[in-house]
């Protein structure tokens, strides 16, 4: 697997702790979960510091009479703006296990997607100006298909692509049937098929 890194929340959690993602994700019994985390939750700030702005504004226009008292009608529907995106981040969670990852959302209901480490071709991280300071930023994952898959706005990105690339490597590993001495045996017997092979060619020869 090549990694691609340029420059550019989740919430750490105990990887034993499977009871996390088996109300939505069905894991094997064998199956090891190596990371899960969720957005950062300070990408809801500036929805928040949006909506406070303009209720200030919407106050301060019925104060100074520019607005009739009508207006103040609409701050409760301003306050209500970043619970939106809060609770789309509050049902967003990104998983990697020793044999897949996968991504579930959803408000009303949940969508999941899963792809198999096998899969994974190319890792990206981005991290803005202000990310590379926090420590955050986004992994994209390309898969074989040509599809790609983020992990947005996580923090610790860089050690969030490390532990996928372990666990992407470890299942090619164990993708590979027989043990190393099984395929130095056969390696082996192979070569001394075609030595016995080039030796019985020599002897026909006139």
């Amino acid at each position: 697997m090549t990694a691609v890194t340029s420059r550019a929340s989740s919430e750490p959690t105990d990887p034993t702790d499977r009871d996390g993602v088996a109300s939505w994700l069905a894991l094997e019994s064998d199956e090891q979960l190596r990371w899960r985390g969720r957005p950062r939750i300070q990408t809801v700030y500036p929805w928040l510091a949006g909506a406070t702005l303009a209720m200030i504004a919407v106050a301060a226009g019925v104060a100074l009479e520019f607005l009739t008292i009508l207006a103040l009608g609409w701050i409760p529907v301003l306050a209500a703006v970043p619970l939106w995106p809060y609770v789309r981040l509050a049902r967003t969670e990104f998983v990697i296990t020793d044999r897949r990852l996968a991504i579930r959302r959803g408000v009303v209901g949940v969508s999941v997607r899963t792809v198999g480490l096998e899969r994974v071709q190319n890792t990206t991280v981005t991290q803005g100006a202000l990310e590379t300071v926090i420590d955050a930023g986004t992994v994209s994952i390309e898969t074989a298909s040509g599809s790609t898959l983020a992990f947005r706005s996580i923090d610790a990105p860089l050690a969030v692509r490390a532990e996928l690339e372990r666990a992407a490597d470890g299942s090619e590993r164990a993708g590979i049937p027989g043990t190393r001495a099984q395929w130095t045996a056969i390696r082996d017997a192979v070569r001394g098929w075609r030595v016995a092979l080039e030796d019985g060619n020599d002897d026909e020869r006139p």
